[in-house]
């Protein structure tokens, strides 16, 4: 039985090498053996993986073809997420987001932000928490809609305010009639959900805007075809460890079979509240910032203009450079040499951390 698993992985792969012009794979980091295990591996994971992603049309955040022709030209969602340590576990919609960011809320806590594409596909997202000005920003970088629930009013409401922000705020008015609170366990302020259906008929009813403007309709990124994952060469990743604060630490471990990063928080694995099942991602931006605090030395602002930072992905990293031209650019990456970096299709988690702690993000 060995034997016919090989011949066949062997067939997959010429025929992949004919497709592709017979260009030489990129090298995985690792032993002999582990070289030769992943090569034939990536292979019969990325002809399955082109198969089960053009099916659709193409959607610019993940660089797949998964979209609804109906949603090419939708404005993104962009949903606040709560990831305060006792409502870790109760989080769901994390799974279906195309983009993931995670930067700071308040002194060394963080807070999620999920965008999607196409709202439909999310059946559950929670638990939803209050606006933060950096995300404000993050979320203007995609022409998206922005979900949540409360706003700091101190400096994240004046911010939207100014901006004329086209917000979604589940905790008042007509938008929180599209939103629900669910019994989980926990306090009341930790069981607002809601969901993709919710909010397109939210959207919908409440009249809002939801084609995307012509400046966010590009690409995110240069994404690499489906069928053509590159490794980032500078070093191995197998492991990631993002220490974002003493009691937030984000880790990534890269399944070979998937060419997944499943994801880990404080060390153990983070879990979908309503699936069960350990939430991963194809790739880990890690983009080092300056964080300051705001002048009640309690909410904190990540400065988003340039950094560095590193690329992860295929089980290897490489040093990049970031920028967003203003409140409505969204990320762009630059090679540590002023190149193009080879983003493969699929989804992100993007994680903003202080650039003070640069030295205790680790690869293994």
């Amino acid at each position: 039985m060995k034997k016919n698993t090989f011949a066949i992985t062997a067939t997959l792969i010429t025929l992949s090498l004919a497709l592709t012009g017979c260009s030489k794979p990129a090298n995985i980091a690792g032993g002999d053996n582990s070289d030769t295990y992943n090569l034939l591996n990536s292979t019969v994971t990325s002809s399955a993986t082109a198969s089960e992603t053009t099916s659709g049309a193409f959607n610019p955040l993940t660089g797949l073809y998964d979209l609804r022709e109906s949603a090419q030209n939708a404005r993104p969602t962009a949903v606040m997420v709560n990831n305060i340590a006792i409502a870790q576990t109760v989080q769901t919609g994390l799974q279906d987001a195309d983009i993931v960011y995670e930067t700071y809320a308040e002194g060394g806590i963080t807070r999620l932000m999920a965008v999607y594409k196409d709202i439909s596909v999310a059946e559950k997202i929670g638990t939803i928490r209050s606006a933060r000005y950096s995300y404000v920003e993050l979320a203007s970088g995609h022409d998206a809609i922005y979900v949540h629930a409360g706003t700091d009013p101190s400096y994240c409401k004046p911010f939207m305010t100014k901006l004329k922000m086209d917000d979604f705020d589940l905790n008042g008015g007509a938008p929180a009639n599209y939103g629900r609170r669910e019994s989980n366990g926990l306090a009341s302020e930790h069981t607002l959900y809601t969901s993709g259906a919710e909010l397109a008929k939210g959207y919908k009813d409440l009249k809002r805007n939801t084609k995307v403007d012509s400046d966010h309709s590009g690409n995110w990124q240069s994404f690499n075809k489906v069928d053509s994952p590159t490794v980032p060469s500078e070093g191995s990743a197998s492991k990631l460890s993002v220490f974002m604060s003493k009691s937030y630490v984000s880790g990534f471990n890269y399944d070979t079979q998937a060419g997944m990063y499943n994801k880990t928080q404080n060390g153990s694995a983070h879990k979908d509240y309503a699936t069960g099942k350990q939430i991963s991602f194809k790739n880990v931006l890690v983009l080092f910032a300056k964080v300051t605090p705001f002048a009640d030395n309690y909410h904190v602002k990540t400065e988003l203009t340039s950094g560095t930072g590193y690329y992860v992905s295929q089980g290897g990293y490489e040093t990049v450079n970031w920028s967003k031209n203003g409140t409505y650019g969204s990320i762009k990456l630059t090679t540590s040499s002023g190149g193009t970096v080879d983003y493969n299709a699929g989804t992100s988690w993007v994680c903003f951390v202080d650039k003070n702690n640069k030295n205790q993000v680790s690869f293994s």
